[in-house]
């Protein structure tokens, strides 16, 4: 039986432009969430859309970006049905 050690996750900071509205969402355990999509920009590839998810506070302060603005996140880099940032932190908007 192997036994696997447990990594960090992999945090990662993005700067992007918004390219769809920030979405309220509530989760099936009651918790408040927000998702936004942002079209990611990086020195090493072409842009690429990524999706935000932040929770509680984190979602209110995603809530007040808008669409067109530049957006500098913080959060764990993931992939489910395209990449995405969880637990995202809004570093400026």
């Amino acid at each position: 039986m192997r036994t696997y050690r447990k990594t960090k996750p992999i945090t990662a900071t993005v700067t992007g432009t918004v390219t769809k509205p920030p979405q309220r969402v509530k989760t099936a355990t009651g918790k408040v969430m927000a998702t936004m999509t942002i079209q990611a920009e990086s020195e090493r590839r072409s842009p690429y859309p990524l999706k935000l998810v932040a929770f509680d506070m984190n979602a209110l302060e995603l809530m007040t970006c808008q669409k067109g603005s530049r957006v500098i996140a913080t959060g764990r880099h993931e992939w489910f049905n395209g990449y995405q940032l969880t637990g995202a932190q809004i570093v400026s908007c």
